[in-house]
């Protein structure tokens, strides 16, 4: 061939968009792709494409979707302790109930006893293929039997494209929260170290807020997300001492610090939150679709995140405070000698002397001896839950390498399990 190839290309040549379909592409008419299609069908592929369009036109027809749902819809005697959900596929629209006896969110603490979950949930995503639009609802019932006391949240989402996905959701209600947001111990594991072995490891205070968060892609590299938050914050206290085990040993208070102190870490207060929060992902590609834009993440770089939190409009002026952070979390790809994983985070203080226990920041411990996830980049295994919570400058490492097989592979009968190599290191100041 005489064909000629371009000795070199400028750089704005190749983007980082991959893949272009234009709007409307695939709802052109035959004409159109027999007029552009430079190889006629053959009779087989033909053939195929009819009976898959076919295919595809019956079971999105609605009669084919009510029928379906008339099926699933129907009301039976147990579901309103069991639960119910309905739903309309033509009208791309359900509901669902998550009744009176819901097992799977039975849990004790010692704050509320035994304790459980219902609620109600709504969702519409008849705009969701075309325009990427879609909205929920959802409400969630927690009673304490213990504590006597029913609470109540509700959350309202939209999602306005699959563009840049930005969304809005707005949220209230009243709840107990862990001091640490980021929930360490999780309730089935506190059940039982607490009804078989006495020992109450999650402190709990309640917490009534209203409150908004906005979030979008902001380019192709970029997250943003703010919120704003009214919260309410009341100290809570033991309300029993039921167990499984009857041993001479007490529980603990629901005090963090120190476990035995009967009076309360925090005095009840409110206040009001603004946080901004950006995360940064480099080297991303993308799909362009009529229906949305894909973005393909490119794990060649870090992920680096930064946030800032305002609390303001307190009842009292010491709790108010601002918090710098920031973090970068990286997976370096070693071959066939493993993955490196690292997970480096810092924050700082500004006017965070007098602040809330609840405003500290608090790492991620663990006393139960039981983990969770297959990494641990996030957690320090042998920390107590509270015992170094701060509100001035902390800086976090978390550094953990999985050999994938390259050592345990070589070592005779240890190579027949087929198990890996995790050696980790973590580090705080």
């Amino acid at each position: 061939s005489n064909y000629e190839f371009e000795k070199a290309f400028a750089k704005k040549t190749f983007t980082n968009e991959i893949v272009s379909f234009e709007d409307n592409s695939n709802k052109k008419d035959t004409m159109f792709w027999n007029k552009i299609r430079p190889i006629p069908l053959t009779i087989e592929e033909n053939t195929d494409y009819i009976k898959k369009d076919s295919v595809h036109e019956v079971r999105n027809s609605k009669k084919y979707l009510d029928s379906i749902d008339k099926k699933g819809n129907k009301f039976k005697f147990l579901n309103p302790i069991n639960g119910y959900s309905w739903k309309n596929s033509s009208e791309k629209k359900s509901f669902r109930y998550d009744g009176l006896l819901k097992l799977s969110s039975l849990s004790f603490n010692t704050v509320q006893g035994w304790n459980l979950d219902s609620g109600f949930s709504f969702r519409n995503w008849k705009n969701e293929e075309e325009k990427g639009k879609s909205t929920s609802v959802n409400t969630k019932f927690n009673y304490g039997f213990s504590e006597d006391r029913l609470r109540v949240t509700a959350n309202y989402y939209h999602r306005f494209n699959n563009q840049n996905y930005a969304n809005l959701s707005v949220f209230g209600g009243s709840k107990v929260n862990q001091f640490n947001p980021e929930e360490p111990i999780t309730s089935f594991i506190n059940t039982i170290s607490t009804l078989f072995f006495k020992d109450n490891y999650m402190k709990l205070y309640n917490k009534e807020f209203a409150g908004a968060t906005y979030s979008q892609n902001a380019g192709n590299n970029f997250y943003l997300k703010g919120t704003l938050e009214y919260q309410q914050r009341k100290p809570l206290f033991n309300t029993t001492d039921y167990t499984f085990i009857k041993t001479e040993d007490v529980y603990s208070s629901n005090n963090p610090l120190p476990a035995n102190n009967l009076i309360p870490i925090f005095e009840q207060h409110h206040l009001t939150k603004a946080a901004v929060f950006a995360r940064i992902n480099f080297g991303n590609k993308y799909i362009s679709r009529p229906d949305g834009r894909l973005n393909i993440r490119n794990y060649d770089y870090p992920t680096l995140t930064f946030g800032y939190e305002n609390a303001f409009a307190s009842n009292e002026k010491k709790y108010e405070y601002q918090l710098i952070t920031g973090q970068v979390r990286y997976d370096f790809d070693a071959g066939n000698k493993g993955t490196l994983g690292m997970n480096l985070k810092a924050g700082t203080f500004i006017n965070g002397e007098n602040i809330s226990f609840v405003d500290y920041k608090h790492f991620n411990g663990n006393r139960t001896h039981i983990g969770t996830s297959d990494r641990y980049l996030n957690v320090f295994n042998l920390l107590p839950y509270y015992s170094n919570s701060t509100n001035k400058s902390y800086f976090e490492t978390h550094l953990e390498h999985n050999d994938k097989g390259y050592i345990m592979n070589k070592i005779p009968l240890l190579n027949k399990l087929n198990s890996t190599l995790v050696v980790g290191f973590h580090a705080l100041a």
